[in-house]
């Protein structure tokens, strides 16, 4: 391996003249030295262009490009054609590096194919960072996992993983190989890239060390305006793993991996459900219907999560009203709970 390879840090931005600054800052600030950092502007409207090229006149490893707004998916796959490091890195626009960040990932490289850091949900004011919480890395401290029985999509769905592409160290070799990028026209594009490439890695080591922090306070974000292209960006990742990995490959791995998505997408749905068109509720309901399929009886889930995943893979099939009446939101240890789970896999008509 390159003692000190080059990392492509990939920022794309789309009207964030609040936070961009601060953001290639944290780059610029970092102690690894070999990097690049491609800034590519996605038509915003706003002063963002003009703040990130001030950084190219500040350093040359900056290379800022512009273009017609084309989506954050778009943005990050023209990133990974024009970026030239062994590694890439996504780095939302809005969010922090740790100063050792890219030097605590680099130095634990060795053969793997992803290397993850914690991510810490923040506050940010100016150079104040406010962490509120990390984002569920595994708690086993620095693992590595070798992949071959898919352990990290099973840690997802066991210990809340969270699904997302950034503060991720891709070998450009594996993203490469597996002509992996990212799919274009959606706004959850992270769950699906989470499961295609932790489908196919064979080497993740989680790193117990934060690199990254998320910030919560930007009201532009597409987690704070929330509407029905939300959840029917949820439905298209749905019916995609469904079509792609279900139906044409037969991967049992996915088929679990799907009821997954849809305990996620019917968590936001039933929270949000006041903000959501009656149309768009009936779009859920025939996609979890069409993307049903009946579960593997080889899991490497834990009996209790098994149970569980089984139980909600029958109760998506039933109305909306009915899901809700009867959702269990998590795995569970209490013997009413267990009924339940029961009741909904053997008895619910």
């Amino acid at each position: 391996m390159i003692s000190e390879p080059l990392v492509s840090i990939i920022v794309p931005s789309y009207i964030v003249e609040k936070y961009v600054g601060a953001c290639v800052d944290s780059v610029l600030k970092q102690e690894y030295q070999n990097w690049e950092c491609i800034l590519i502007n996605d038509g915003s409207s706003d002063h963002t262009l003009e703040i990130i090229k001030s950084f190219e006149t500040k350093d040359r490893r900056f290379q800022v490009f512009t273009q017609e707004n084309a989506g954050l998916s778009a943005t990050r796959n023209r990133g990974i054609e024009i970026s030239n490091g062994d590694f890439l890195f996504f780095l939302d626009s809005d969010d922090i590096l740790s100063s050792d960040a890219i030097s605590t990932l680099v130095s634990s490289v060795d053969n793997n194919d992803i290397l993850i850091g914690i991510t810490v949900t923040s506050k940010i004011t100016g150079d104040i960072i406010s962490k509120i919480s990390p984002l569920y890395p595994p708690k086993e401290g620095d693992i590595t996992y070798g992949n071959n029985h898919f352990e990290v999509l099973t840690k997802a769905m066991e210990s809340a993983l969270t699904p997302v592409a950034q503060n991720r160290l891709y070998s450009r070799e594996f993203i490469n190989k597996n002509n992996l990028r990212f799919k274009n026209g959606i706004l959850h594009e992270d769950e699906l890239w989470f499961f295609e490439t932790m489908l196919v890695a064979r080497n993740v080591k989680f790193v117990n060390h934060e690199t990254y922090f998320y910030r919560t306070d930007n009201e532009n974000s597409i987690t704070s305006k929330l509407s029905d292209r939300n959840l029917e960006s949820y439905i298209s990742v749905l019916e995609e793993v469904h079509e792609k990995y279900i139906k044409k490959r037969n991967v049992d791995i996915a088929k679990w991996y799907n009821v997954y998505l849809k305990k996620l997408f019917l968590d936001f749905a039933i929270r949000e459900r006041e903000k959501l068109s009656d149309e768009v509720i009936r779009k859920l309901e025939k996609s979890l219907a069409n993307t049903y399929s009946d579960l593997p009886s080889q899991t490497y889930l834990s009996p209790k999560n098994e149970a569980y995943y089984r139980a909600m893979n029958k109760l998506t099939l039933k109305s909306f009203d009915q899901i809700k009446k009867h959702y269990v939101r998590n795995p569970v240890n209490s013997l009413r709970k267990q009924f339940k789970l029961f009741q909904i896999t053997y008895l619910l008509k």
